[in-house]
């Protein structure tokens, strides 16, 4: 199978959910303050004046041989008379009629009811005489225009229902604080989106255990050297070894262990940088200090690093076992840590992924199995290669390792879906990188019940 870089994305609204529910003050700010905008909005915006009338449009035909009668075709000027009032021509020229001007076709209404033949007018100003004034200034045109028989063939009266155009004081606060609160709500979710898809990072122990839906066996401060905070499992090299303690997670993978069941624990990470090799590498020296014999074999091709941190060299490992130049014994090495010993990756191939597949890497563990009280496989991160499908399938139980603000939930869920699909068994987490000053500690030792086979 051939390596796969996974980028996958999914959305999942219970995590969208959450990402509100988790940043429910920010939230919270956003909407009171745009809220509050629109409220300001509505103090300083000017009322205005809105004056209406009705008018009604007769057309005569005035031939005896036309094909319309008068009310058909007053209906058919309805929609040329409605354009007409808010043409150019016909606002320059009631300007003109106007004494101060400052007419607008923005602030004309015009609507009309076939049935009824009757146009409703409205026009707003913020000054009640204007907008009476503007709004008569438009009808009188009309009515210049289309009663003279210059522009229609036939002949068209306007007639206003109310002789006096009447008015009345209008406000759009109403108006702006619904626009005030649509916008607070859509910057909230704005808001939310955005840290569901860029800063949505797992940071706490109970975020991760909702999102894998798994307990969490350890959590690993970050730890200081001098005065640098240096990270667990970065920075790794011959002359340094970070040294944690992972006795309580030993002792529950002991508990868990029965004969000859449970002895394989493959440790997963999403992404590289998640001291993943680092707690591989503890765990087997917990383990070997509780006198259980233990190995190590590194499966991760994508950077091969466990050989450094004992000092050791990759050469003779699993690529020469599998090309049948080395027997199981030969490619052990001994990493000076009681009890423990490491299987190295050996030579770079072109397709290691092809080793994992086949049957000699079955007989690896298989052998492992026989030698060794627990075998540990350090394995490449979930989303760099595809090894861990068929790992999978050897393995007894995973462990995976994810590091605070080291990625985002919806791609731990993501790791998680794809092991499950593989049918690892993903037993747990591991925390690691946990910030120094949250003084609350996860340091879970569980015992899991082994299920009664009578």
């Amino acid at each position: 199978m051939a390596n796969n870089v996974k980028t996958q994305k999914t959305f999942d609204f219970k995590e969208l959910f959450y990402v509100l529910k988790r940043n429910w003050l920010i939230e919270a700010l956003i909407f009171v303050l745009i809220l509050a905008m629109g409220v300001a909005y509505t103090r300083i915006n000017t009322d205005y004046y809105v004056s209406y009338a009705t008018i009604v449009l007769r057309a005569e035909v005035g031939s005896s041989t036309s094909d319309y009668n008068d009310t058909v075709l007053s209906k058919m000027y309805l929609t040329t008379i409605s354009s007409l009032m808010k043409d150019d021509a016909i606002i320059d020229r009631a300007n003109k009629e106007h004494e101060g001007g400052g007419i607008s076709a923005g602030a004309l209404t015009v609507s009309f009811d076939e049935d009824s033949l009757m146009l409703k007018l409205s026009y707003r100003d913020y000054n009640q005489q204007d907008s009476i004034a503007k709004l008569d200034a438009i009808i009188s045109v009309c009515e210049e225009i289309s009663s003279g028989g210059e522009f229609f063939p036939a002949s068209i009266r306007i007639v206003k229902i109310s002789p006096q155009t009447k008015s009345y004081p209008a406000s759009d606060d109403s108006k702006i604080l619904t626009l005030a609160g649509i916008g607070a709500v859509l910057a909230v979710c704005a808001y939310a989106i955005i840290m569901y898809f860029v800063k949505d990072r797992i940071s706490s122990v109970d975020r991760l255990e909702t999102v894998t839906g798994k307990k969490n066996f350890v959590t690993i401060e970050r730890r200081k050297s001098g005065n640098i905070i240096l990270p667990l499992g970065e920075g790794e090299h011959e002359s340094s070894h970070i040294e944690i303690d992972l006795c309580k997670l030993s002792d529950t993978l002991i508990y868990m262990s029965d004969g000859e069941n449970n002895k394989v624990f493959q440790v997963q990470s999403c992404i590289s940088g998640e001291g993943k090799t680092t707690v591989s590498t503890n765990l087997a020296r917990a383990l070997g200090e509780s006198q259980r014999k233990t190995l190590i074999i590194d499966c991760d091709f994508s950077k091969p690093s466990i050989h450094r941190i004992f000092k050791l060299h990759r050469e003779t490992g699993i690529t020469d076992y599998f090309k049948g130049e080395k027997t199981f014994d030969e490619i052990v090495k001994p990493t000076g840590a009681d009890h423990v010993d490491l299987i190295t990756c050996g030579d770079r191939i072109s397709n290691h992924t092809i080793f994992f597949a086949s049957p000699k890497f079955r007989a690896i563990i298989d052998e492992a199995k026989e030698k060794y009280d627990f075998v540990i496989l350090d394995c490449a991160p979930v989303k760099a290669l595809s090894d861990y499908i068929n790992i999978s399938a050897v393995a007894d139980a995973t462990l995976l390792v994810v590091g605070s603000d080291k990625l985002s939930a919806r791609d731990l869920d993501y790791t998680v879906k794809e092991l499950e699909a593989c049918n690892a068994n993903l037993i747990g987490t591991v925390f690691n990188f946990s910030a120094a000053e949250n003084k609350k500690r996860y340091n879970y030792y569980y015992y899991y019940r082994k299920k009664d086979n009578k």
